[in-house]
């Protein structure tokens, strides 16, 4: 059986090394999105349908500056799915290194692990706290962007773009507004929404 391969290209040009993010997608079975280790024992969830991180509902986090990133970086990177941009088995370069789907249990972690800061902000997207309740509140919508490495004064998380293989009507119309100062916006057959 012949099976085909599509490819999700980022709406924008990275500016770190000025590629676009690709994600591989097998036709008809979307890669499942990165989700972290559950941090204490819960109920499972039924197949198909996420359990939704008690952080969903938590209070937005008070600003912190500066934001006193986890500076374990080998951890941090464990728990991200990072793309091989170059084809050439590297995922950082320029010190800066790109992930593909991480959902609402992996943005969870990667919060309480110190790891994104809330308030942090890829230029006019909205701020990480604000991706991440949209990740929430949309089931199967997932966030990417990109990890700076910590030999760079600017080690962070930032998240540029929200994704979801498909899309209906209700999840077209939130993205919509809730996308409306984005650089490049898809909503068609599936969502994608880019800050540059």
């Amino acid at each position: 059986m012949r099976r085909s391969i599509t490819f999700a290209l980022s709406a924008g040009v990275a500016v770190a090394c000025g590629l676009a993010a690709v994600a591989l997608v097998s036709a008809g079975e979307p890669a499942p999105p990165v989700a972290a280790a559950p941090t204490s024992a819960a109920p499972a969830s039924p197949v198909g349908s996420p359990a939704r991180p008690a952080l969903c509902d938590a209070e937005r986090p008070r600003p912190r500056d500066p934001f006193p990133y986890n500076q374990d970086a080998a951890r941090r990177d464990s728990l991200l799915p990072f793309l091989d941009l170059l084809g050439n088995g590297e995922t950082f370069t320029g010190g800066a290194g790109y992930f593909g789907p991480v959902d609402a249990a992996g943005l969870a972690v990667l919060f309480e692990g110190g790891w994104l800061d809330p308030d942090d902000r890829q230029n006019a997207a909205p701020s990480a706290w604000d991706i991440f309740q949209f990740v929430c509140d949309h089931p199967g919508t997932t966030a990417q962007g990109y990890a700076v490495t910590p030999d760079r004064e600017d080690y962070r998380i930032s998240l540029e773009t929200v994704w979801a293989p498909e899309i209906d009507d209700e999840l077209r119309a939130a993205a919509e507004e809730f996308c409306v100062d984005a650089e490049a916006v898809e909503t068609s057959d599936h969502l994608e929404c880019f800050w540059d």
